[in-house]
């Protein structure tokens, strides 16, 4: 996690350098980093104390498991939506979205090259860390510590804005999955449908 966190630190100090006029291309990089730096951290733990992957998840889910992802990806987005429209009904803050937005209505194949950073790239490499690794931890002290408690985590590593609601509705569900079936896969597909939903939003 301290890897992961330092990382991100450092990768966010070299988006600073990228001007406004590259905002499409710092979206990239920015979605890009995400997946990099979880997949990273990943491999730190699996080197540092369990050389096994099966351990952290990667392990193979029945087809029920997968389509019931599908469906709580969807019904994440919803409420993502209802959440956000509440908060801003009481708070203020700048977008923080913005150069997604813009890679987003860059043309197609920068909305391709998004689509598969963040709907694909960036899901599994949060997945990964924070249900294979974090959620992993936490899950012997019990399900609120493993399904709450690292939905928290996750929520409050993208950062206190209006995400922050929405990571902590994508960290319950998936958390959930995982405690159900040990497999990181079915909580992919829940976190791949709803990036991928919100990036297709973003381009209108």
């Amino acid at each position: 996690m301290i890897s992961y966190l330092l990382l991100l630190l450092l990768i966010a100090l070299l988006l600073v350098l990228i001007p406004d006029e590259q905002a499409a291309w710092r979206g990239i990089v920015g979605m890009a980093t995400n997946g990099v730096a979880g997949i990273l951290a990943l491999l730190a733990a699996y080197a540092l104390r369990i050389r096994d992957f099966q351990a952290f998840g990667f392990k193979s889910a029945r087809s029920r498991w997968l389509a019931m992802g599908v469906v709580l990806g969807i019904a994440a987005f919803g409420l993502s939506v209802l959440a956000e429209h509440v908060y801003f009904l009481f708070v203020t803050e700048q977008n923080t979205q913005g150069d997604f937005q813009a890679a987003a209505r860059d043309g197609p194949m920068m909305l391709l090259t998004l689509i598969l950073m963040g709907g694909i790239l960036t899901p599994l490499g949060e997945e990964v860390l924070f249900r294979g690794v974090i959620a992993n931890a936490l899950n012997r002290y019990g399900a609120w510590a493993g399904v709450v408690g690292s939905a928290m985590i996750f929520a409050v590593a993208h950062g206190f804005s209006v995400v922050l609601l929405s990571a902590f509705i994508v960290g319950l569900l998936t958390g959930f999955l995982f405690r159900a079936t040990q497999s990181i896969w079915p909580g992919f597909v829940v976190h791949a449908i709803f990036n991928g939903i919100w990036l297709l939003v973003y381009s209108f």
